[in-house]
């Protein structure tokens, strides 16, 4: 038998498992729809009269998974000892001393208060979206090889989502006549990635792990995201009369990605019950490959000249998605009180992508931006407690955390804010827990999203998950 550390053999949880005031052009208010993931829409005759430009603006945030990590805001590198380590840092699996099977599931509710400012968007206010989603699963088994702990995991974990829906108005006069024009945009869908992960005890106060991440939108639905825009169109100024309604679906398929998550878990001091440990992750830098599908039908009215359009795209996109490192540090002071503590780096610098069809390589975020324009680095820090109390037969933790996320953006990155808390219970043979995130964000800039210069909003986001751990 191989010696085990005090820090992987404590009580607890651990052993259990235009600004410029200018009226508004035609082009410019189609350009603004960017903003809510475009869809192109060719129409003729009337304030409809271009195609949209449209981009890929999904952006991957290197977060994981599980309601205990995420109820001590995501300081996980270094504690990573249950099934969700597969995501957090691999290292972390091997102190797991029996056989586990976990599910998590997660409702997120998103709000965004936007200023129009100049825009012409004159009912854009607030905008909410809610869903629920299977957050992960996994099931983890340990065994002993040479003496040394050895722990096989297979998981599931939703790493995007894409719901969105959002409702406003506009006018336009570009043909004279004053049209009242309605957008209904919504988006819904998500990647998930198939993930088995190995780690090792190579020391008795050292282990390595790697997870490799199969990405694809093949488990629920025949596509990764879809977006729907609706738009509708009235208008008269006594004489003439403007009549316009289109629809425009655009589907994104075939997901497909793979890269690597490699961790160590180290411990580095011990004393009595106390200890110290160190983690390290790293997120291997891959290529997407997605097929996009766009469908459109549009039909306009101009005092009884009726002019019908449809139209069917398919293209393949291959985006470069950046590679993340992050450590941390987790203190246990007592078989109760534990405190940990993450920084995060992502290397936005090589986030692209290329229209296979065209050639054309541009940055995801913005419309059309070219790959010549920096988008900064992000750094990520969060800080987590979790203090167990003790009672016969069970244990009842209480967490809570703290972090700053930036998102990537074209000018600085977002700042973005959050808190968390979290509790459950733990058996011998079960454990339930529960977290709940509020992440916020100011004065958030619109321009990642197409030419939105002058408008912004600020974001809130309510997070709640609910997990369930049965052991072997």
């Amino acid at each position: 038998m191989s010696e085990v550390p005090l820090c992987r053999a404590g009580t607890g949880r651990r052993t259990t498992q235009n600004s410029n005031g200018e009226p508004m052009k035609t082009k410019q208010i189609l350009f603004l729809i960017i903003l809510f993931l475009p869809i192109a829409a060719p129409f003729t005759k009337s304030s409809f009269a271009q195609q949209v430009p449209t981009s890929i603006n999904a952006v991957p945030l290197p977060v994981g998974s599980g309601a205990r990590a995420l109820g001590m805001g995501g300081a996980f590198i270094a504690v990573a000892d249950d099934a969700t380590a597969a995501s957090w840092n691999p290292g972390g699996l091997t102190q797991l001393e029996r056989p586990e099977l976990s599910v998590v599931g997660s409702f997120l509710s998103t709000h965004m208060d936007f200023d129009p400012g100049n825009t012409g968007f004159f009912s854009l206010g607030n905008e909410d979206v809610s869903r629920g989603d299977l957050n992960y699963a996994s099931v983890a088994y340990p065994f002993k090889v040479l003496g040394k702990n050895l722990v096989a995991a297979l998981n599931y974990q939703q790493k995007y989502d894409f719901h969105m829906n959002v409702d406003f108005d506009l006018t336009d006069d570009s043909l004279g006549i004053n049209e009242d024009i309605n957008i209904d945009f919504k988006s819904k869908g998500g990647i998930g990635a198939l993930t088995p992960a190995i780690a090792m005890q190579v020391m008795p106060k050292l282990s390595i792990g790697v997870a490799v991440n199969i990405f694809t939108d093949e488990f629920f639905d025949d596509f990764a995201w879809k977006e729907t825009l609706k738009m509708s169109g009235f208008g008269t100024d006594g004489v003439d009369t403007i009549n316009d309604t289109a629809k425009s679906v655009r589907e994104f398929k075939n997901f497909q990605a793979v890269n690597v998550t490699a961790g160590m878990l180290w411990d580095v001091w011990e004393e009595e019950e106390k200890c110290l440990t160190f983690g390290a992750v790293y997120h291997s830098p891959y290529t997407a490959d997605v097929d996009r599908i766009i469908d459109s039908q549009s039909t306009s009215n101009f005092s009884g000249s009726i002019s019908t359009f449809s139209n069917h795209i398919r293209e393949h996109f291959e985006i470069d998605y950046p590679m993340s490192i992050g450590a941390g540090w987790g203190f246990r002071y007592s078989d109760a009180l534990s405190l940990s503590m993450d920084v995060t780096w992502t290397d936005w610098s090589e986030y692209e992508q290329e229209n296979k069809e065209t050639g054309e390589e541009t940055r995801p975020l913005g419309l059309g931006v070219s790959t010549d324009r920096d988008i900064d680095d992000t750094y990520a820090v969060r800080f987590g407690t979790e203090y167990l109390i003790f009672r016969q037969k069970m244990i009842i933790p209480v967490r809570g955390g703290l972090f700053y996320e930036p998102r990537p953006s074209l000018d600085d990155p977002t700042d973005v804010y959050g808190v968390s808390v979290g509790s459950g219970i733990t058996f011998k043979r079960f454990s339930i827990d529960g977290a709940y995130q509020f992440r916020w964000a100011n004065d958030v800039d619109g321009e990642d999203f197409g030419e939105l210069q002058g408008t912004h909003f600020d974001l809130q986001e309510h997070l709640f998950l609910a997990s369930v751990i049965v052991y072997f």
